[in-house]
Order: C-alpha cells, then structure tokens, then sequence
C-alpha cells in the first residue's frame, strides 16, 4: 500500500536528484554547429534576470511600410527588357540612378574616425560611375546562417538594382546541401562533392590541389560509373539546374539575366558544356585548359524558367560557382557559411583570392557574423577582436580599392527561469567586432542596436507578424527584409553624405 509518506519521500528524493543533475551538468550542450540545448540550472530558478522587453517596435513602422512598398512594386518581365536592333536580342535597359529620397538614419554607418568617414569611398565612387562606365560593381555578403537562404542579401539586391540597375541573383554555388534560397532553386547530379574552408566539407588537412573561389567552396564531379575493364579513361560527367522560385512574386529580376560566368579551373582537360534555356536547343562551348582560375562567359539575354548546365570531361575538373547576372549595374552575391564565426577567410589563397576579386569587380564585401560565437558565455573576448580583425586584415589586403563593410552581431536571447534574456555577452562581443573593423579600416553598422539593443529579440519574436523566430537567433523573412531596409538606408545616406563631399551634381543623375 502507497502511504502519502512514501509519496513525499519520492518527490523529496527526485528534487534532490533534479538540484544535482542542475549544479552539475553544463548550462549548455552543443548538438550541433547551430544548434545548443540550454540545460535548466539553479542559477535559473533563483534568476532576478530582467526578461521583458521594453523595444517600442511602432518606431519600425515606417520601415515596415516601405518593405510593404518594395514588395508590392512588381516589374513586369516585359518592363525590364528592349530589343537590339543590331541582333534583336533582348537586353536589360541600361539607366541612370534613380533619384530617392535620402531617409535619416538613427543608427548610421559607423566609421573610425567620424570626421573622415572614406572606408567606403571606393564603393560610393564605383556606384556612381556606374551608367558612364556601363559596368557591374559586385558585393559579396558573407555571413552565418542569418543570412541564409539568401535572406537579407535578396533585399539589399533588390533596393541596389531598383535605384542603380542590374538584374540576377549573383554568385551561386552548384550545390547547396542545408538550405534552399527564396530566390533561385537549385537541382544537381548526385555525384557533385564539395570542399569548403569551414564546417563539416573542410579538409581535416591542407588537401593537394583544393583551391577555394569566392564562394569559400570549390565543387568536383566523379564518374557516374566506375572504370571498365578496357582501360580507357574515364568520362565524367555531371549537371546542374537552376530553377525560378514558385510563387516569388516581388521581383522578376531573379532569372532575369544578360550574361553567365562560370568560375572553374581545368588543368588536365577541356571541359565541354551544354547549355539548356527552358528544354530549347542547347548552346555547346568548350571550356579551355585552366592551371588555376579562369571564367568562362557566355552572353544571355533571356527570362529562364529552367537553365540547365551539362558537364563533361575526361578529368574531375573544379568549379567555383556560377554567377548569373546583368552586363552592368549591381551584382549581390549571398555566401552563407553555416557554423561559422568568420575567422577562416585567411585558409584561402592568397593569389588566387585576389585574382577572383579583381576579375569579378567586387568592390565591396559585407561580413555578417556572431550568432555561433555567442552561445560560448566568456568574460573576454579579445581573442575573438584579434581572429576577426586578422580576416579583416586579409580582404583588405586582396585589392587596393576593396571596402569592407562588418555588420555587428544581432541580438539573441536564451531562456532565463520562466522566460527568455539577451544573452549578456552580445554588447562584448559587438564591441570586439566594432574594434576589429576599425583597426582594419573598416566600416561598421550596429545591427544590435538598430533591433533596439538589450532584450529586443524577444519584442522581434513576439511581434505580430514574427520577425523572428522560435529560436530566439533567427529573423523571419520579413525581419530579414527589415533588417535589408535598415541597412539599405544606412549606406545610402552614408553615400548621399559621399557625394555632398565630393561635389557630385545630382542633376546629372536621373
């Protein structure tokens, strides 16, 4: 027979059983580069953490709007192209600037020294040579997996595109294992392997012969099939489909495309591809022997629905990416690089790096970086300053006039007693980060304060609709598109600040 004392000695023995497991298990455990289960602790139940938050998110309305505005602002396929009477060909009609009004900003672009604010002169003065140079200015926006699916990277596109021309989504690798983009989907062959410098596809050592692209990646395809018995070489084969994201209706210039590059190096052989545009007759080229880089590009003019690339060699050739663009304006290539902090940059190599900037134009690189450093709760993060300011050291090294714009870590929360807190750590770590950018001369948004600082994930979340999610890291797309308009409107009243310095006439741009 069960007595009530005998059910209060077992509550009593597994509350003591629970006070242990809690003082001695760690606060967190890793499951995965992005992933850490927090343990529930005594710290937690005795927690006076402040966990509400005092974010007025109405100061976002007005951004919200403006998202609303882009979104609702559809180009119609047929407004973007005219006909060349030279090859009645259809191209994307190369403008001026578009004029806009210049927003004031509460949290602006942050530079070293605020009376000479030139770390992203280079980049200004390229955009506004754009129409006369008739040229295509890229940025390479690297990050975590806050940026991942192309979030945050597909809006600034759009805003740069809509105000300085341009068309495509950028740079895209020839697989993507984790995650799908909103913008472009991508099919491949099963035997693509790939050879990252980061994550789970990194080398365990310095491999002979992996080199990385832009990308930070480098792609390989095998043989289908084994080796016969006749001792003939192998023929390798392989392919890759890029395919229009079903109902993205916000902006057409996704396939919208004038020109493809492919990014590849071929020592051993030729490499023979078959172009497909919507199941039409293929294009055959012949890509030429590359030691180690070279671009293959080939004119496009079209709207594709469906663009096939076949491959095939008599050896595993390596490639870097594909880059699907327009002729000129502006180009935003979006590299996620899962689990990552943004300190392995200084694995690629050096020449190589350089000659795929200065070959592909990049004149800017954002680098957006933090959320997996700040499960790793410590006092100090210098080491962190100094590893990231090495990265920093390393782009800027690669090309003369190569700005580097660091967008600080956003805010996370974790779950403290009943309820949820910014992790304490973000502000160190956001000031490492804005120490490192400025000791490399770079230049710096503070994306953690422009959420609304201290707590502000947790109004993120609970906002109607979600700007972020569940996991108290991630934004929603919309938070994403959001984050995209706050950031847009910094760089361009930091450029509208450019061209008052400089003495640019503004009736010279329409």
């Amino acid at each position: 027979m069960v007595t009530p004392l005998r059910i209060l000695l077992l509550l009593f023995y597994i509350g003591c059983i629970s006070a242990v497991i809690m003082v001695l298990s760690p606060k967190q455990i890793k499951l995965a580069d992005d992933l850490t289960m927090n343990v529930f602790s005594i710290e937690d139940w005795e927690s006076k953490v402040d966990t509400t938050s005092k974010v007025d998110m109405a100061q976002f309305a007005e951004i919200a709007k403006q998202v609303d505005s882009v979104e609702q602002t559809t180009t119609k396929p047929e407004e973007l192209l005219v006909t060349s009477a030279a090859d009645n060909n259809q191209s994307v009609v190369a403008k001026r600037e578009k004029i806009e009004p210049v927003k004031d900003v509460k949290y602006p672009i942050q530079f070293a020294d605020s009376l000479q604010p030139y770390s992203l002169d280079n980049f200004f003065a390229s955009l506004v040579n754009i129409y006369d140079d008739k040229s295509l200015v890229r940025v390479v926006h690297y990050g975590d997996s806050q940026i991942e699916g192309d979030r945050i990277s597909e809006y600034l596109r759009t805003r740069f595109q809509g105000k300085f021309g341009g068309c495509g989504v950028g740079l895209v690798p020839m697989l993507e294992k984790q995650a799908f983009r909103s913008t472009l989907t991508t099919d491949f062959a099963p035997n693509w392997s790939r050879q990252a410098i980061y994550g789970n596809d990194a080398p365990k050592s310095r491999k002979k012969g992996v080199h990385y692209g832009l990308l930070a990646a480098s792609y390989r395809y095998s043989p289908l099939k084994s080796n016969d018995s006749t001792g003939k070489p192998q023929t390798y084969r392989s392919w890759v489909r890029f395919k229009e994201t079903q109902n993205h209706g916000n902006d057409h210039k996704n396939t919208q495309i004038e020109n493809m590059k492919i990014l590849y190096s071929s020592p051993l052989s030729r490499i023979e591809t078959k172009i497909n545009i919507d199941g039409d007759s293929a294009i055959s080229q012949s890509l030429g022997f590359a030691n180690e880089f070279n671009i293959f590009e080939q004119s496009l003019p079209t709207k594709f629905k469906k663009l096939t690339l076949n491959f095939e060699s008599n050896e595993g050739a390596q490639l870097y990416g594909v880059a699907l663009d327009c002729n000129a304006g502006v180009a935003v290539d979006n590299v996620a690089l899962r689990g990552s902090s943004g300190v392995e940059f200084t694995k690629m190599e050096t020449e190589l790096f350089r000659q795929q900037i200065k070959e592909m134009n990049v004149k800017l690189i954002i680098m957006q970086f933090g959320v997996n450093v700040v499960p790793n709760v410590l006092s100090d993060y210098t080491f962190y300053e100094n590893l990231f300011y090495q990265q920093l050291r390393f782009l800027k090294s690669l090309a003369p006039d190569l700005n580097i714009l660091v967008v600080g870590v956003s805010d996370m929360a974790r779950r403290q007693g009943t309820g949820y807190s910014s992790y304490p750590n973000v502000p160190k770590i956001r000031e490492a980060q804005k120490r490192a950018a400025f000791k490399a001369g770079c230049a710096y948004w503070d994306l953690y304060e422009a959420m609304g600082g201290h707590n502000s994930m947790l109004s993120w979340v609970n906002n109607k609709p979600a700007l972020a999610n569940k996991d108290y890291t991630h934004f929603t797309p919309r938070g994403a598109r959001l984050v995209g308009e706050m950031l847009y409107n910094a760089m361009m009243k930091a450029y509208e600040n450019f061209k008052k310095r400089k003495g640019y006439d503004k009736e010279d741009i329409q």
